[in-house]
């Protein structure tokens, strides 16, 4: 399909035919429409996907739309319209979600020279195996399986609700997977299967030059929890729900002001990313990594930190949130875990560098709102500032006499570069570390502690000295990317970034570490590495020890070894930016390269020769970051 930009969204022309899936979530739920009227997706938060499949089809006057017929879609936000011309009519199909309930809106508007009569015929199947398996709600307990059998067993029938001419058809899936809809005028369900419809439709007659809408609210979920939504209720409120959805679309403003089309469209897409990624459920309220890390929900340290930069300036209240779940999640031993469940248990534990983006986002909080009231909140027995402390103190018992942490073991992969054996000293992590030291140095300051202010100091210096005596390597300029021992594997590694971004290089070392990424890492400037201009590689050369790699990434191109990892990108752009260099290929590349491939929401990472990544990632956001703070100063900023 032929792609633009205008007015913010995102602008794709073809046949009826082609798929155009864009992917949405709000605080419950996320979903996929493409473009063709199907909801393609549809996952609840926590629990379980819906539909194994799905299919909507359109006929005019008893005759199936025709494929081949012309449509535009328009996406933005949480919705998705459809326009298509065919045969003297004029159809709008808009589907779109709300901020908080767990269901979807449809809506398809109708314009014909000549009457008509309109019906759109929806069929689906159920996704059981999904609900059977996600263990979250522990659906595969000796009780629930009794009800599931019993539910199978026992006769069902779909009950049906009418309001005027709104109908509300309600059905028993299994255990407690409930599935209704609400359809307006000419609505009816069709074929039911075990006492649950997996049919139904919606039209009726459409007068000459008069505009007919006809509209159906569906729902799937747990009554009784928070899943459950009253899907009459939902369609009665449906035009405020567009409103609703407008309104959120209208929000997504860049603090600072940017030209043209195409950056409008890419920074409002890249905000909806992270925004739509945070979720509430109880006590537990943080940014979880994406559409495919809900089962279970969870907030990943990384992950997070990356996705707060973009939110900061515009919902600083959910950064905030953000910390305070993570340190929920710190255990007594001062260890950080990958990731912080929903019931705030631990997920793949003790990793290297989850401790140190706690402290840095910490840091960035308060130096960029100046909000101190965030370091006193209690939490893990303590509060938000001495959970820091406890991190640290324990990260501080990996170091050597080098003031650097060791990655001990021989199949050590416990942070972001989780396919790869990255043992002993790791340039990444070691920078992190070192940033979070004076990250601890700066607010124990602000709290008027020089004791301890003056201790993570002088650890600091002596971290940073040692990352460019040992791991600075100056035949090629730059810094190694990891050296176990005797080994060293010496590639070009983009996140060894971090060295430019927090001022552990000096300018000298930054901008010579800048240019060779420009000249390997940027496709479009390396001939060698053979796969044309696709975007920005994770590493160059490829990793040269197999038995360091593993799954994806032992493959060139893929995932860590050489795929782009569009959160990496921007922030290397923005390191670019910090020196005064051209910055736009790897800020943009990405997701140019990505809309014409059909991806339409951020991308986790991807490959020209391998097999994509998922979409709608939270910490692929961080492009609207360096959009928002184009004086490439953010992270010199200090605590007043």
């Amino acid at each position: 399909m032929q792609v633009g930009y205008k007015d913010g969204a995102i602008v794709a022309q073809g046949q009826f035919h082609e798929k155009a899936e864009y992917d949405v979530s709000n605080n419950r739920i996320t979903a996929q429409f493409d473009g063709r009227g199907a909801i393609s997706k549809y996952a609840v938060m926590n629990k379980y996907s819906v539909f194994s499949n799905f299919y909507a089809i359109i006929t005019l006057d008893g005759k199936p739309l025709d494929y081949m017929c012309d449509k535009r879609v328009v996406m933005l936000g949480k919705k998705q319209v459809t326009y298509i011309k065919k045969s003297g009519a004029d159809i709008t199909l808009t589907q779109f979600l709300d901020t908080d309930n767990n269901c979807i809106y449809v809506e398809y508007a109708i314009l014909s020279d000549s009457d008509i009569d309109f019906k759109c015929v929806n069929n689906f199947g159920i996704n059981y195996e999904s609900y059977v398996t996600q263990l979250p709600t522990n659906r595969l307990s000796a009780g629930n399986l009794a009800r599931i059998l019993g539910g199978l067993m026992r006769k069902k029938k779909v009950t049906c609700e009418t309001r005027g001419d709104v109908k509300k058809y309600c059905s028993e899936v299994m255990g407690d997977f409930y599935l209704d809809v609400a359809i307006g005028c000419g609505g009816e369900i069709g074929e039911c299967e075990r006492g649950f419809f997996n049919q139904f439709s919606l039209g009726g007659k459409v007068s000459a030059g008069a505009r007919a809408v006809f509209r159906y609210v569906i729902s799937a979920g747990t009554k009784g929890d928070f899943t459950y939504c009253d899907v009459l209720k939902a369609f009665y409120n449906f035009d405020k729900a567009v409103a609703a959805a407008d309104n959120y679309a209208l929000s997504l403003k860049c603090p600072v002001k940017l030209e043209g089309d195409f950056l409008n469209a890419y920074y409002k897409s890249l905000l909806n990313c992270s925004l739509s990624n945070y979720k509430e459920l109880g006590k537990f309220k943080g940014f979880l990594a994406g559409i495919v890390y809900q089962f279970p929900a969870r907030t990943y340290y990384r992950d997070a930190y990356w996705t707060v930069l973009s939110v900061l300036p515009v919902r600083p209240d959910l950064v905030r949130n953000e910390i305070v779940t993570l340190a929920r999640g710190i255990d007594g031993k001062g260890e950080c875990p990958s990731a912080v469940k929903f019931n705030f248990k631990n997920y793949w534990g003790n990793h290297y560098d989850s401790p140190s983006f706690y402290v840095i986002m910490l840091y960035d909080y308060v130096a960029h709102t100046g909000d101190m009231s965030v370091l006193d909140v209690k939490c893990a027995g303590g509060t938000c500032l001495s959970a820091a402390h406890k991190v640290m103190r324990r990260l501080l018992k990996e170091a050597d006499s080098t003031g650097l942490i060791v990655k001990g073991g021989k199949y050590n992969r416990r942070d972001w570069c989780d396919n790869v054996f990255r043992g002993g000293y790791v340039t990444y992590d070691e920078a992190l570390y070192a940033r979070a030291l004076y990250a601890m140095s700066e607010l124990y300051r602000a709290k008027g502690d020089s004791e301890l202010s003056q201790d993570y100091l002088s650890k600091y210096i002596k971290v940073k000295e040692s990352i460019n005596r040992l791991l600075w390597d100056e035949d090629k300029g730059w810094y190694v990317n990891y050296k176990d021992g005797d080994f060293t594997e010496d590639n070009l590694s983009i996140d060894t970034v971090v060295c430019a971004l927090y001022d552990i290089a000096d300018e000298e070392r930054a901008k010579r570490m800048l240019s060779a990424m420009e000249r390997l890492l940027e496709s479009k400037n390396n001939s060698e590495q053979g796969a044309g201009d696709w975007g920005t590689m994770c590493v160059y050369p490829f990793y040269k020890n197999a038995e360091h790699i593993v799954q994806k990434s032992s493959l060139p191109y893929y995932y860590h070894n050489g795929g782009d990892w569009p959160y990496l990108s921007c922030m290397y752009a923005y390191a670019k930016l910090m020196y005064g260099m051209d910055y736009m290929y790897p800020l943009t590349r990405w997701f140019e390269y990505n809309i014409r491939q059909g991806n339409y929401t951020p991308i986790e990472f991807f490959s020209p020769v391998h097999p994509k990544g998922s979409l709608l990632q939270a910490w692929s956001s961080t492009g609207a970051f360096v959009l928002s703070y184009p004086g490439g100063d953010f992270f010199r900023k200090t605590i007043v």
